[in-house]
């Protein structure tokens, strides 16, 4: 293959994951043509992208957008596709499809290999682990539910003597008024 059809590959690799914030690098070598076909209709469904790899045009688009060229040399050997989406959270949402993939057809095939998230790019354990991340949306709010729990901590801690005094008050007036009426 020649130089300038290389280049050429390169950078339409490039600008296809310009602006993808992740996703998760699988190998699907040894699916039959209609597994094959029903995997990549099932991540069409879920508006996902599975783009095969050549590992050192892949290598070298990637480490162009900031990623370790070494990492990705550990990931990217043999037959390599990556899945990705346009989505926020792109490498979570694409390891819980084929995941979920995976648990539906009980695939033994489809290896994962590793992931891109967040600048980083993370081995094939790490990126089955992305599937049970929570989303960015979760995550901050589990965030703010951590924020906020000392502030209701010391706003029960206040309330309730005020609360336990107007409760006696409450007792204390409705047994005047139940022996007030008895007393009638």
């Amino acid at each position: 293959m020649s130089k300038w059809v290389k280049d050429l590959m390169r950078s339409q690799l490039a600008d296809q994951f310009r602006g993808v914030d992740g996703g998760v690098f699988i190998s699907t070598q040894g699916l039959n043509s209609e597994k094959t076909y029903a995997f990549r209709a099932a991540l069409n469904a879920k508006k996902m992208r599975y783009t095969v790899l050549r590992n050192a045009m892949a290598c070298q688009a990637f480490a162009s957008f900031g990623y370790s060229a070494s990492a990705l040399a550990q990931v990217l050997k043999g037959p390599i596709g990556v899945v990705t989406c346009d989505e926020e959270g792109a490498a979570m949402a694409a390891a819980r499809v084929v995941a979920d993939w995976k648990l539906e057809t009980r695939d033994k095939v489809i290896e994962w290999k590793g992931a891109f998230v967040d600048g980083e790019v993370v081995g094939a354990q790490e990126a089955e682990d992305l599937k049970n991340a929570p989303t960015k949306d979760q995550a901050r709010a589990m965030l703010l539910g951590l924020i906020q729990a000392p502030a209701t901590q010391l706003l029960g801690t206040v309330r309730e003597p005020c609360a336990r005094v107007a409760y006696l008050l409450k007792a204390f007036a409705d047994k005047r008024e139940e022996a007030g009426e008895k007393a009638e």
